[in-house]
Parts: C-alpha cells; structure tokens; sequence
C-alpha cells in the first residue's frame, strides 16, 4: 500500500492534502481522483456559469496523475 495525496484546486482557492489515502496501486488513487472531481462539481456547478476544478494526485516524492472538470456555459 501507498500513501496518495489529493490537492484540490479552483478558481478562488487551493487545498493541499496533508493527510492522503492508502491505495493499492495508482490505478485505484486516479479512480478516486475521478470520483473527487465528480462530487466536488455535483456540489458546486449548480447555479455558476463558469467552474474548473483541478485534483493533483502525488505521492510523498513527486506529482504522478492531474485531472481537470471544466464547465463553461453561456445563454445564446
């Protein structure tokens, strides 16, 4: 098992992990990364125009994954 930690960033702020999660394999730390990003913009796209949300996944040495959810939307 390996410690990955999950930095969340928006447009108004970033959150660094301090503490991680214990994954099997990185395969299993992005799948979790995905499934952050997916609540995180469940929770905060309702009602905006415009939202990106960014997870830094990253072991105790070096960054090793990124995935981003952008929405951009506007009345025609």
């Amino acid at each position: 098992m390996e410690r990955y930690y999950f930095d969340l960033y928006n447009a108004e702020h970033g959150q660094v992990d301090d503490q991680g999660q214990l994954f099997a394999n990185r395969e299993r730390a992005r799948l979790e990364a995905s499934r952050i990003l997916q609540d995180i913009a469940r929770d905060e796209a309702p009602g905006t125009e415009q939202l990106k949300i960014t997870v830094k996944l990253r072991t105790e040495k070096a960054q090793i994954f990124e995935a981003s959810l952008t929405l951009d939307s506007t009345w025609t």
